[in-house]
């Protein structure tokens, strides 16, 4: 604790158990709050008025973080040689997760909880000192490898939305001498909950993108996109939508789909040393996989009916709440992105599947496979562990 406290300037000073703090590491500010748990690698440097690091946060090794407030809520993370200069605030929500070598500046950035941010990821950039760069994100937001975001001016992002790879957000377009008649355009982005922004796509200044609407690759979004539409092309175009986009399934529908997703996870089991001892899932419903000698049931439970054999289930997957007396000691209720209970390797190996197949399902947990069985046994080989 001594060790870590002469690592700290600041005024007041509040430290938890199990906190450590790397080497060359530095703290200075008025208030710190470093709860249980908290890590911070070797070679980082934090300046700020106060910083607060919630319950088993962790920061990255070698990265710079100069904010004024510095709020990490409980259980994010950051990787290393994060880059960090704001103005005003730095506030990541629970849980959230943000890669390696990503650089932020501007005058504010605000997430929910489960953000996701992959590494090599670029905000700020141009403009970004003036009164208007801010970052707003919404709660289970994803942001993937080489995005940028520009911060001229404010960007605001829903919840439950995606920019893919190498997406662009441009709040400015300015180079070429305004005196010389060439334009200039500066305007906000607001990009709503439920949007995807599929890869290598570029958003240009002042354009609103609706809740629940799609950009297809490689498009150039020079307009506003309404709700529940799909805009695709250089320009883009709206090509579906805002009626009938996305498609909703009846009952039929989704059970189908429901049993296609467990159909295609059962042949992914193979390779992670999972035996599947029997596959009732055609008839009764019900897949018996073994790991590690133990055996696990998973039951789907269908939309209206229950599986004869819900009293042996360690797992059920149903669309929507199931009745006590159909439930597992695990219980995935996908229509609402919710589990019960205690996910085991088998349980946190499939909910890691559903979100490949769209189906995210948010824990105090993060996602984590069976890992591939040679790839492990190869693994424990190259540190001189036995299997």
């Amino acid at each position: 604790m001594c060790r870590v406290r002469d690592q700290i300037e600041a005024s007041r000073v509040s430290v938890d158990t199990d906190v450590t703090i790397g080497a060359n590491s530095f703290i200075r500010g008025e208030e710190v709050v470093l709860e249980k748990g908290v890590r911070v690698g070797d070679n980082v440097e934090i300046v700020c008025d106060k910083l607060e690091l919630g319950t088993g946060c962790a920061i990255g090794s070698n990265s710079v973080i100069l904010c004024p407030r510095i709020v990490c809520e409980n259980g994010c993370s950051t990787g290393h040689s994060l880059e960090v200069a704001l103005n005003e605030y730095f506030r990541l929500g629970p849980r959230s997760q943000i890669g390696n070598r990503v650089n932020i500046m501007g005058q504010g950035f605000k997430s929910g909880e489960f953000l996701w941010v992959e590494s090599e990821v670029v905000i700020g950039g141009g403009g970004a000192r003036g009164p208007h760069s801010y970052l707003t994100i919404g709660d289970r937001t994803s942001i993937f490898g080489r995005s940028y975001i520009n911060l001229a001016e404010e960007v605001r992002i829903g919840s439950n939305t995606a920019l893919s790879y190498n997406v662009v957000l441009l709040t400015h377009g300015a180079w070429q001498p305004a005196l010389l008649g060439y334009p200039t355009k500066f305007g906000p982005i607001y990009v709503g909950h439920h949007v995807v922004i599929y890869l290598n796509s570029v958003v240009l200044p002042g354009v609103t993108i609706g809740d629940y609407s799609t950009v297809g690759a490689a498009s150039l979004v020079l307009n506003d996109v309404p709700d529940h539409c799909l805009a695709v092309g250089n320009p883009a175009r709206i090509r579906k939508g805002p009626d009938s986009y996305p498609p909703s399934l009846d009952d039929s529908e989704t059970d189908s789909l429901i049993r296609a997703i467990l159909a295609d996870y059962l042949t992914t089991l193979a390779s992670k040393g999972v035996r599947i001892i029997h596959d009732f899932l055609a008839g009764e419903n019900c897949v018996t996989v073994e790991f590690e000698n133990q055996q696990e049931t998973i039951c789907y439970i269908p939309v209206g009916g229950q599986s004869p054999l819900h009293a042996k289930a360690d797992i059920t997957l149903s669309f929507g709440t199931v009745s006590a007396q159909c439930s597992g000691k695990c219980d995935f209720d996908l229509a609402n992105e919710v589990v019960a209970g205690e996910p085991g390797r088998i349980a946190e190996d499939l909910r890691d599947y559903l979100r490949h197949r769209a189906i995210r399902i948010f824990t105090d947990k993060p996602f984590q496979s069976l890992p591939l069985a040679n790839l492990r046994r190869l693994s424990l080989r190259m540190r001189g562990e036995q299997q």
